[in-house]
């Protein structure tokens, strides 16, 4: 049975009803109120303003809560192309967080396909790692 004393795995929730029936279900919930929400965010890590909206702590609590890529961006330029695009294939990668690795990275895809996107940003950051790999040893780094 559910409980309010019991925190929420909105993750879990993401991956079973989907990013719009996650939001759906909070926004037509009367157990989610404002300050559940923001409890829920804070459990996130959200950077919550002094009066959030309801709308708004959704949208970015689901926003977070479908995040898939749990590696940081040193970690993702330590691998290799081929394990990138395995990474991201196996996580099942939504094109939003590809875009937004994308953005940190200062590329722009243009209207790639999903598969030519994360193969896109698999060899760049691969590139990127073994040009900073390189830089490494050269300057004194572990061979």
């Amino acid at each position: 049975m559910f409980s309010l004393e019991q925190p929420m795995d909105v993750r879990v929730l993401v991956r079973w009803l989907g990013v719009d029936g996650a939001r759906a279900g909070l926004e037509k919930s009367k157990v989610c109120t404002v300050d559940f929400l923001r409890d829920l965010a804070i459990g996130l890590r959200i950077d919550i303003p002094s009066k959030p909206r309801r709308q708004e702590l959704i949208n970015e609590i689901v926003r977070v809560a479908a995040k898939r890529i749990d590696k940081s961006l040193e970690e993702l330029y330590r691998m290799e192309s081929d394990e990138l695009v395995e990474y991201f294939e196996r996580l099942q990668v939504e094109s939003y967080e590809l875009l937004d690795l994308l953005k940190q990275l200062q590329l722009d895809p243009g209207k790639e396909g999903r598969r030519n996107l994360i193969e896109l940003v698999a060899r760049e950051l691969a590139e990127t790692g073994r040009f900073m790999r390189i830089a490494s040893q050269g300057n004194g780094g572990p061979d």
